[in-house]
């Protein structure tokens, strides 16, 4: 059992809670992460380095030994200390698995530093944090965003991630990521693309979307079970369909975010469906 584990089962065995302030627990996993990140410039490439500050528009500067010539930075891990703003912070962790890092190797060949390390660290920092925030990863990419339920994020948002192929996976990808940044008409039309990609992995084809929801449709009849059933999981991809084609492929549409939450999830649930049933 882990700390959080812990503390759950205290508060409510004494039926307590925290009441720490949201910016108090955003102050505090800020500061588990700046302890990740600490000396984090020495597991980055110096391209990657130039990138960064080329990016963020900041002056890039570099320290020198005078005796052995070589250079080293803070630039990646003094942007972390600077940077105040939540969803910018968020940015930061997820632009910093796009650079090049380093594995880091003891005496003894044992790989004390990598970018998977990096990435469990981050993920157990947000165990101990109470933030608005998930992350993910899949394809060879780290995806960060906002969190909701811990059970449907667990299996109809990280689940679909570790079965979906690789095209279907990015498009997936593409809808959190949008989500994220608020911009839900393209988080939806990403999140159709995914289902439409998946559907022609699935049923070996290049057909589009409307065509292979017809012919899942079909092999659910054709599978039997319970009829009421079949009828519900029948309607759901042709609404799909019709609200993809209303607000995302064809019109600017008008979808709020818990709009977008709903389909995250109800993309989730249908791509876990169909990898079983297909």
């Amino acid at each position: 059992m882990n700390i959080s584990e812990q503390m759950q089962k205290f508060n409510k065995r004494w039926n307590t809670s925290s009441d720490v302030s949201y910016e108090e627990e955003f102050k505090k996993f800020k500061t588990r992460i700046l302890d990740i990140v600490k000396d984090i410039d020495d597991h980055l490439s110096k391209d990657s380095i130039t990138e960064f500050c080329q990016f963020y528009g900041i002056p890039e500067r570099w320290s020198t030994n005078d005796y052995s010539g070589h250079k080293w930075s803070s630039n990646v891990e003094d942007k972390f200390k600077s940077e105040t703003n939540e969803i910018e912070f968020y940015r930061l962790i997820e632009i910093l698995f796009t650079l090049k890092i380093y594995e880091k190797s003891d005496y003894s060949r044992q790989i004390v530093f990598s970018r998977n390390i990096l990435f469990k660290k981050i993920q157990k920092a947000l165990e101990f944090s109470n933030v608005n925030l998930t992350i993910a990863a899949v394809d060879g990419d780290v995806v960060l965003y906002p969190k909701g339920e811990k059970l449907l994020d667990e299996e109809l948002v990280n689940l679909p991630l570790s079965f979906l192929d690789k095209t279907s996976a990015s498009h997936f990808t593409d809808a959190l990521s949008f989500y994220q940044s608020k911009n839900s008409i393209k988080s939806a039309d990403s999140l159709r693309r995914s289902l439409e990609e998946f559907l022609k992995y699935k049923l070996k084809n290049t057909k589009g979307l409307k065509a292979n929801l017809v012919e899942f449709q079909i092999k659910l009849k054709s599978d039997g079970g319970d009829a009421q059933i079949r009828n519900v999981i029948g309607s759901i991809p042709s609404f799909l369909d019709s609200f993809f084609n209303e607000n995302t492929k064809h019109n600017d549409g008008d979808i709020n975010e818990n709009e977008n939450e709903f389909l995250i999830y109800q993309i989730g649930l249908l791509l876990r469906y169909f990898d079983k049933n297909l």
